[in-house]
């Protein structure tokens, strides 16, 4: 286990910067609505088909006797939440020792940060929250049967099955946009209120499609959650587009953040996500951080995916002629 200890954790002072991405966009544009659960197999709806439209041929005869009863069934699709978990660990000593400072210091300064617990807690709960980030994109599922078995949550894609494009190498472009809709519409699905997930390349792509083509790209023109996010007009609605830097590389996914939620499952007389004080054994002190969340996706045919993008950028695509689908 890795304690904070003064030597091993030594004190600076200047500017704190964080190194490495830490957002999670995903997360906080599903997070408007949160649910809680005592159980950790959830609902993420239930579902039923509908019949294509026919013309009926039923003769003055034929109707005096009725026909055959009809049944429509239903099928349900569950997930599961799982547990993160982290560990803080710092000494007495070093609780004692943030005036010392190593590198370079003048009169007056002082170390940052200036509470090292408060600090490690931070960076685990960050760690956390990038990691449920992770999950909730690219989660594979499974349900433990045993306790010493881990539950894990599944993802959004790995939840879509139904509406797949495969690229093959190919850029995102606006009109392969308006397919992933396409596909949306016709299982019977709005088309409303979608986003389009994507990596900084495939975002790039997009953007040189639209100016080469003179298409339709508002930046900054929609507000998720408080996120800022530009909006690509296609004929079959407007779609906001996001960058989720948690996904693989050459994917994008077209999602409804309307119709997912974070699944919490509180401890009782704790919460979720809380900070604990683990028994002492010696000259420090141990914390725990504990929490328990799954993704509820929602049915998968409302959403779709992207495969196989090329990874090229922009200007990769200008020199080798175009970005046409």
């Amino acid at each position: 286990m890795a304690v904070a200890t003064s030597f091993a954790v030594p004190n600076f002072s200047g500017l704190l910067f964080r190194h490495g991405q830490a957002s999670t966009p995903f997360s906080t544009m599903i997070g408007a609505k949160p649910l809680t659960t005592n159980h950790v197999e959830f609902t993420t709806g239930q579902s039923y088909n509908t019949e294509k439209g026919e013309q009926p041929k039923i003769s003055e005869v034929e109707s005096l006797t009725a026909p055959e009863p009809e049944v429509t069934t239903r099928s349900q699709l569950t997930n599961v939440t799982q547990i993160f978990h982290k560990t803080v660990s710092i000494s007495y000593a070093k609780q004692s020792n943030m005036g010392t400072l190593q590198g370079i210091n003048v009169a007056g300064q002082q170390p940052n940060p200036n509470d090292e617990l408060a600090f490690q807690v931070v960076r685990r709960m960050e760690k956390i929250g990038q990691d449920i980030e992770f999950t909730f994109i690219n989660g594979k599922y499974q349900k433990a049967t045993t306790d010493s078995e881990a539950n894990m949550s599944r993802g959004l894609l790995t939840a879509i099955a139904t509406n797949v494009l495969d690229l093959d190498g190919k850029p995102l472009s606006y009109w392969l946009v308006a397919e992933g809709l396409k596909c949306i519409h016709d299982q019977g699905a709005p088309t409303d209120n979608i986003v389009l997930g994507v990596d900084a390349t495939t975002l790039l792509q997009l953007n040189l499609d639209a100016q080469e083509n003179k298409l339709t790209i508002v930046p900054a023109g929609r507000d998720i959650n408080g996120l800022k996010i530009q909006t690509v007009v296609t004929p079959l609605g407007e779609v906001a587009v996001a960058m989720l830097d948690t996904l693989p590389k050459g994917t994008a996914a077209l999602f409804n953040p309307a119709i997912m939620s974070p699944v919490y499952q509180p401890v009782p007389g704790k919460g979720n996500f809380f900070l604990e004080l683990l028994s002492k054994t010696g000259a420090g002190e141990t914390h725990q951080i504990f929490g328990q969340v799954g993704l509820d996706h929602g049915p998968e045919w409302m959403s779709a995916k992207f495969t196989n993008i090329s990874e090229a950028l922009p200007s990769a695509l200008q020199k080798s002629g175009g970005t046409g689908a």
